[in-house]
């Protein structure tokens, strides 16, 4: 054969080629990261859920459980119902959670589906409400719209109570069955009750109803707060590391300075909030809640992103608007300090013997005069009808603890002659005060009742 008559075949490459990583579950997309709106890790389960054709409850138990072994179970709903909130917020059950749906996903921006970036700012308490909330012209626009249906993070923190995109204050019943429903629930499905299974989107809301009960000024600043706290979803992924636990602590004290030149009382008098409160603040020892934060802000009128991340010299008109505001409210003048008739007030509450006996707090009420004052001039008068009064609460109680030893021995002896045996349990629910049953006297009073019965 020549070799013009040889056929050429191509080469074959017979190296090993590389299969990328193939996730165990669907790498759903989560819904608008870096906006105001970003989806709630529970919803994303929900929606990982409804991918898989499986209940929420089911994906949990069967596949996040054995990645999250923790004692408190967070993958077992069973245990966790009134606690899945938690798993938006910035503790360890979020981060366990972010964790394992990421294994099983292969994604790497879970984290933005909760408050983890917030972890070092802002302490857990009241941070997210316990409960589902939802706008429902949000989901009846985006079902008319064919869009996705999800629960943005923005509805589960408990300071929002107003959807910023159409002023409609968030539902925490369903409509239909008039149950809450729990933040994940074995059946949750976004935009529909996890104890009925209806449709939440605005079918039996009525817009006039929802707002009759805001005045004005409330509802604008729940707007306010609700866009804010939008604003500040939105940056999260940009949030550089230099948002650190002390961050709100020295911001803070920027703004006492530019304020209320260093004087943390009176900072702390402008705002309304107690002064050893601000101090802790400012020192960095405790930080304020969310919720705190916000109204801050909200009288400084600066957002809470600007408030974290700005410089406060740029933000110096603020300090014009508060000095106005507090020079054009005058102090009252104070009252004058009788010495004699208070004196006199005093030493006549105590020889009168009429009831009620007051305490100290309900006459310095009732003169119209600080208690403080009150203690500084008179200590010996004060302690002396404060011991009165305690004696007097003292008498009253046992006189009490009596009547109600008695009440016990008459329903006792009721219920043996209606042939019930009268126990501890049947007796509390027939007395006018059941409680009473935690002092030792009136369990002694249904023993010796029973012992005379023969019981």
């Amino acid at each position: 054969m020549s070799a013009n008559a040889l056929k050429t075949y191509e080469s074959w490459d017979l190296k090993k080629l590389a299969i990328p990583s193939r996730s165990r579950l669907y790498p759903l997309e989560p819904v608008d990261i870096g906006t105001p709106l970003v989806e709630s890790l529970t919803g994303y389960i929900s929606r990982l859920a409804e991918a898989h054709c499986v209940y929420p409850g089911v994906l949990m138990e069967k596949e996040l459980a054995a990645l999250v072994n923790k004692k408190y179970g967070s993958a077992n709903l069973h245990k966790i119902y009134k606690y899945t909130t938690a798993l938006n917020g910035s503790g360890v059950m979020a981060q366990d959670l972010v964790q394992a749906v990421e294994t099983l996903t292969l994604r790497d921006n879970l984290c933005f589906l909760t408050l983890l970036t917030w972890c070092k700012l802002f302490p857990s308490r009241n941070l997210l409400r316990p409960v589902r909330a939802w706008c429902p012209i949000c989901y009846q626009e985006w079902y008319e719209k064919k869009q996705l249906i999800y629960e943005p993070l923005l509805w589960s923190l408990d300071v929002v109570e107003i959807c910023p995109y159409h002023n409609y204050q968030l539902i925490l019943k369903c409509p239909h069955c008039h149950q809450k429903n729990t933040t994940l629930a074995w059946q949750s499905r976004p935009g529909y009750c996890s104890k009925c299974g209806k449709w939440l989107g605005q079918v039996l809301c009525q817009e006039s109803a929802n707002r009759k009960t805001l005045k004005k000024n409330e509802l604008e600043q729940k707007i306010w707060i609700a866009k804010t706290i939008g604003e500040l979803i939105a940056a999260t992924p940009y949030l550089n590391d230099s948002l650190s636990s002390n961050t709100i602590a020295l911001n803070l004290s920027k703004w006492v300075e530019q304020i209320a030149e260093g004087n943390i009382a009176e900072f702390a008098r402008q705002i309304n909030i107690p002064r050893n409160t601000v101090w802790l603040w400012c020192k960095g020892k405790n930080s304020p809640s969310l919720k705190a934060l916000t109204n801050i802000c909200y009288f400084l009128g600066v957002s809470i992103l600007s408030f974290l991340t700005e410089e406060t010299n740029s933000l110096c008109f603020s300090k014009k608007l508060l000095t106005t505001e507090v020079k054009s409210k005058s102090r009252k003048e104070s009252k004058p300090f009788n010495y004699e008739k208070v004196k006199s007030d005093l030493e006549a509450l105590l020889t009168n013997n009429e009831s009620p006996i007051l305490s100290m707090e309900e006459v310095a009420r009732r003169l119209g005069i600080n208690r403080r004052t009150i203690y500084k001039y008179f200590p010996d008068l004060c302690r002396a009808i404060s011991a009165r009064y305690i004696s007097y609460q003292k008498d009253c109680h046992k006189k009490t603890l009596e009547e109600c030893c008695q009440e016990v021995r008459l329903v006792a002896l009721k219920l043996h002659n209606q042939g019930k045996y009268p126990s501890e349990s049947a007796v509390s629910k027939l007395v006018s005060k059941p409680g009473y049953f935690r002092y030792k006297k009136v369990r002694l009073a249904l023993k010796e009742a029973n012992r005379e019965l023969g019981l």
